[in-house]
């Protein structure tokens, strides 16, 4: 019985693939037990902000997976990705810090692209009082120009409404997702949400379709760390990043740079880059 149901198993892998047809993820995301209580010490072990060189060696092997830098087991076979970015736009982030977080995304995707041979599309995602979506999958070559483009608008912090669109991009076949892909969302964002329950529930519905959540999180300390630990896929010691600014995560980004490309850190390092 247990071969015949992998024989049509496998059958309805070959019928998706050969179809094309526009189908979501249906590969479930285990998700370990965390303490329920907000203030368990194990949500403050997160308020540490490591050296930014730490930060910058797990950006490249937790999250980009870049060849030799690799201690995650790689999704094999898996040569596509599509990746929504979530960027928090609100009031607390301020202006200047928002463009150095643009910034950031956009030198860590050319990163991305020089050193894989991954083929990954981008989606962006802003929100503050409300989300929008700033542009749907595309390559890394718009991506990176479009994401420069995402306007400030302060005002709250409205997560769970980002992470909505987010599910919906990459669930919806019209905005370019694929259908054979490691699918990804990256959350920016510097403090707890207008509404933790539903941004707490908004994460969970994405991880129970295969979404991999990562999160940047902002600030020196963060009130209500739990939702970030909470939004975050698990184990969330692999998927959660801390800085204290988005001019840190700028010095982030470079500093992985540096460990690939150091003649290339030592342009970006070079230029003139005021700070907020």
């Amino acid at each position: 019985m247990s071969r015949f149901i992998l024989q049509i198993a496998a059958m309805v892998c070959l019928l998706i693939f050969l179809s094309g047809k526009c189908l979501a993820s249906v590969r479930l995301t285990v998700v370990g037990t965390l303490p329920p209580n907000p203030d368990d010490p194990y949500y403050q072990t997160f308020q540490t902000v490591p050296p930014a060189n730490k930060t910058a060696t797990k950006l490249l092997t937790a999250f980009l997976r870049i060849p030799g830098k690799l201690s995650l087991p790689r999704h094999k076979g898996i040569s596509f990705e599509d990746i929504v970015v979530v960027l928090d736009g609100s009031g607390s982030i301020g202006r200047c810090e928002f463009g150095k977080g643009k910034k950031a995304l956009k030198h860590m995707m050319k990163l991305a692209e020089n050193t894989r041979n991954v083929d990954t599309k981008y989606a962006a995602v802003s929100y503050s009082n409300d989300a929008v979506v700033d542009f749907t999958f595309l390559p890394y070559s718009t991506a990176a120009n479009d994401i420069m483009q995402i306007r400030y608008v302060g005002g709250g912090t409205n997560t769970q409404d980002g992470l909505e669109k987010a599910k919906r991009l990459l669930e919806d076949c019209a905005s370019g997702r694929r259908v054979i892909s490691r699918k990804m969302v990256l959350l920016v964002t510097d403090g707890r949400s207008n509404s933790p329950h539903l941004t707490i529930s908004k994460a969970k519905a994405l991880k129970g379709i295969g979404i991999d959540i990562y999160v940047v999180a902002v600030g020196s300390y963060i009130i209500g760390i739990d939702e970030m630990v909470k939004v975050a896929s698990s184990p969330p010691e692999n998927h959660m990043f801390r800085v204290q600014t988005l001019s840190d995560f700028w010095q982030v980004v470079k500093l992985a740079i540096r460990q690939v490309n150091p003649g290339e850190y030592a342009v970006l390092n070079g230029q003139y880059d005021p700070p907020c």
